[in-house]
């Protein structure tokens, strides 16, 4: 994951506790996890095709953490019971995807990540005109 329940509990303030409580009292901390880890694997899906993942450059991974809380915090929303998350939220969350769209068209590098490598290129042809059945003679 790319950042932390401690990190999620800061950027939502006092919205983490009315986000993240049942209606028992409970905190709910693994919904927590699971919202960041679900953010972190949107990120992965969108950059890696380009870049090894997870993405461990350490000049990237201030980005990665910020957009990871992003689109978690657009995740803690959707279990708020209101129709749509506030407007910020929404906003914060469409420049995040335009981001990550950019990123996987190669118009926009995380700074130092490693290129994902290894991958297999498959190739179509016509079939082949010299062959020995064909040249048998000459």
């Amino acid at each position: 994951m790319y950042a932390t329940p401690a990190d999620l509990r800061l950027r939502l303030g006092d919205m983490y506790a009315a986000l993240y409580t049942g209606l028992d009292g409970v905190p709910l901390e693994a919904e927590a996890e699971k919202d960041l880890s679900a953010a972190s694997a949107e990120i992965d899906c969108a950059v890696g095709g380009r870049y090894a993942v997870p993405v461990t450059a350490e000049a990237a991974l201030p980005l990665l953490e910020t957009w990871a809380l992003t689109l978690a915090e657009e995740l803690a929303w959707s279990r708020s019971g209101k129709p749509d998350p506030p407007d910020g939220v929404k906003a914060r969350s469409a420049r995040v995807r335009d981001q990550l769209d950019r990123i996987s068209r190669s118009e926009l590098t995380l700074p130092g990540a490693a290129e994902a490598g290894g991958g297999i290129i498959l190739a179509a042809s016509d079939p082949p005109v010299f062959t020995r059945a064909d040249m048998e003679g000459y």
